[in-house]
């Protein structure tokens, strides 16, 4: 059985983080790499983030199905094998079609057909990105144009309310910060705590995300304040076959709808995280 040296990242960012985005996600209509602005006003769209950041925890490969986590239980995993480790977390930075790797303990899964994946991870995510519109938008922390960014800074979105600050405009192109969002609650503010969402066929593909925010027991929270982490579980739209000539994993990511623009309200706009994909290749 072969050792892997240089196993990728695999499931950070296969997960969903706001439903209320992705309910009725559609990807941003562009001209060039100008952003309709219509379709931001219009119930919001989505686009690729030049930078997007994530800690992981735990990765496994898993044979079949896990059981998802409850308000009394935590994640049942004995049909799945752990292939990444780092206690303290390890920070991955992803850009579009890349490949990724993580600093910490990997171990070679057993040889077999892995149909789904799950991850432990952080509930906090760095968000940088610049681009421009088709019409002048304003703002969230001030300036209006036709060129927006993300702003260094950092914000929780929640049920009882969410951050304000993501963005900035002007009328010339925006060097971009690094926005750090928090995540405890998966539809929007106002609405009735959620803490698990499920998008399919992310991408276009016959992929399937479930993501839960969880507590320090890996529980399903029951209200915001319990929320600790964050986990996700995917169902590969191609299984993962690992052999006896398997020697390592590659991993490349379509972010292409990675980031969510809506309009949070009097023209300004709301930067968000939105669903990833990652398609991994046992080589």
């Amino acid at each position: 059985m072969k050792i892997f040296k240089n196993i990728l990242l695999i499931l950070s960012t296969i997960f969903i983080f706001e439903m209320t985005f992705i309910k009725d996600a559609k990807a941003c209509n562009t001209s060039g790499d100008i952003i309709s602005e219509a379709d931001v006003n219009d119930g919001g769209c989505d686009t690729t983030p030049t930078l997007y950041e994530i800690t992981i925890y735990k990765l496994y490969l898993c044979t079949s199905i896990p059981t998802e986590p409850t308000t009394s239980s935590a994640v049942e995993l004995s049909a799945c094998s752990q292939i990444f480790n780092n206690d303290s977390g390890a920070t991955a930075s992803v850009t579009q079609g890349a490949e990724v790797s993580l600093d910490g303990t990997y171990t070679r899964p057993p040889s077999g057909t892995y149909t789904h994946g799950y991850a432990f991870m952080n509930n906090t995510f760095g968000i940088t990105w610049s681009g421009e519109f088709d019409g002048a938008k304003t703002g969230m922390t001030g300036g209006t144009g036709v060129h927006c960014a993300t702003v260094a800074g950092s914000g929780t979105h929640q049920q009882s309310s969410t951050h304000t600050n993501s963005s900035i405009c002007g009328s010339s192109s925006i060097t971009p910060g690094k926005f750090v969002e928090t995540l405890k609650h998966f539809d929007g503010q106002g609405e009735t705590f959620k803490p698990k969402a499920t998008a399919e066929n992310i991408n276009g593909t016959s992929a399937e995300i479930s993501g839960y925010v969880v507590d320090t027991n890996g529980h399903l929270a029951e209200n915001e304040g319990e929320v600790d982490k964050l986990e996700g579980l995917v169902t590969f739209a191609d299984a993962v076959v690992v052999n006896e000539s398997t020697s390592s994993l590659t991993m490349k990511f379509n972010v292409g709808e990675g980031m969510h623009l809506n309009d949070g309200g009097s023209d300004k706009l709301f930067i968000g995280s939105g669903p990833f994909q990652a398609i991994m290749t046992a080589n």
